[in-house]
């Protein structure tokens, strides 16, 4: 794996001109009397706002933090998205369990306004969202999404179900209590 400031200069190439998006990588010393260790930290800021931010935001994923971290995992996907061919980005399917590839998509500048409604339909990060609407402006508010995700089908109450009244207290356990 290249040293950070590599991978970090390479994949600032690839925001459109104008964003104030930045990515981070840093290690932080934690010393201890038992010995110390680094606690590494990933985070996008947007002007002055942290919109992303590894680990705070996946807490339940970083069981054995700092000891045992996706750093390298976050890493290799900006170098797999990175060397993925344009024409793919928006139909690849990246391993990303952090969304950080909806970030990177909002602010590539290889994207682009041809390529709105398919980008609409596949964000869902609220910092991705508030890349695109500060890139496309009222463009991005126009853009109907390509697809519209698919919802299930939600299922019909059980006629006059609606209407019976939902007991308040015990009064349906007395019997069954002996």
């Amino acid at each position: 794996m290249k040293p950070w400031s590599k991978l970090q200069r390479e994949i600032s190439k690839l925001f459109a001109e104008g964003l104030r998006l930045q990515i981070q990588c840093r290690a932080y010393r934690m010393a201890s009397a038992s010995g110390g260790t680094d606690l590494p930290r990933y985070w996008c800021t947007l002007g002055k706002d942290v919109i992303w931010d590894y680990p705070r935001e996946f807490g339940g994923n970083a069981t054995y933090y700092p000891y045992d971290t996706d750093v390298s995992s976050i890493s290799s996907l900006l170098r797999e998205y990175i060397d993925t061919p344009t024409d793919q980005l928006l139909s690849f399917a990246f391993a990303d369990r952090w969304q950080i590839v909806d970030i990177l998509l909002a602010a590539d500048r290889r994207i682009g306004k041809r390529r709105l409604p398919e980008l609409k339909a596949r964000l869902t990060h609220p910092g991705a969202l508030a890349i695109a609407a500060m890139r496309w402006g009222r463009e991005w508010e126009d853009a109907v999404p390509a697809l519209e995700p698919a919802r299930p089908p939600v299922p019909e109450a059980a006629p006059g179900l609606a209407d019976a009244p939902i007991a308040t207290d015990s009064s349906l356990l007395r019997g069954l209590t002996s």
